[in-house]
């Protein structure tokens, strides 16, 4: 089973307890998402690209074009504006690709969840967690360290 994983936006930005530094292919605490892919069971399969809200973006064709090709994806995970893209992701995907998804899992977007988080529901498991008190780039650390239960 894998996990399609979406970074964030491009930019400067920190990690908890580091300097900023530049995310020029889209934020992400690539080894907190790793980790907690493993953790849930999934072969994980980061999409190397920036996050980008549009429909269409550069981002959402290549997620669409892993989901397609490979019958294995069964979860999603989306940091920051790769958020964004799962809600683009889930509104084009068929009814088949959505059944297949065991798991989704958003964190840090939108800022507000409501109405948005009802957007997401599906027969899937969902993780919708807003940005925690370390800051907006914790969020992958924090699931890490609850990887189950409520959001």
């Amino acid at each position: 089973m894998k996990m399609v994983i979406l970074r964030g936006k491009a930019g400067t930005y920190a990690l908890p307890g580091e300097k900023p530094r530049e995310w020029p292919r889209g934020a992400l605490d690539e080894a907190a998402a790793l980790d907690f892919a493993r953790l849930r069971g999934y072969e994980p399969k980061v999409i190397d690209v920036a996050g980008w809200s549009a429909v269409n973006s550069q981002q959402m064709r290549m997620a669409m074009k892993e989901i397609r090709a490979d019958d294995d994806v069964f979860a999603l995970y989306g940091f920051s504006a790769g958020g964004y893209t799962i809600y683009n992701i889930l509104n084009a995907l068929k009814p088949k690709e959505k059944d297949r998804l065991a798991l989704v899992v958003v964190l840090g977007a939108p800022p507000d969840p409501t109405p948005f988080k009802e957007d997401y529901r599906g027969p899937w498991e969902l993780i919708y967690r807003l940005n925690p008190p370390a800051g907006h780039m914790a969020g992958p650390r924090v699931l890490l360290e609850r990887p189950f239960g409520p959001d």
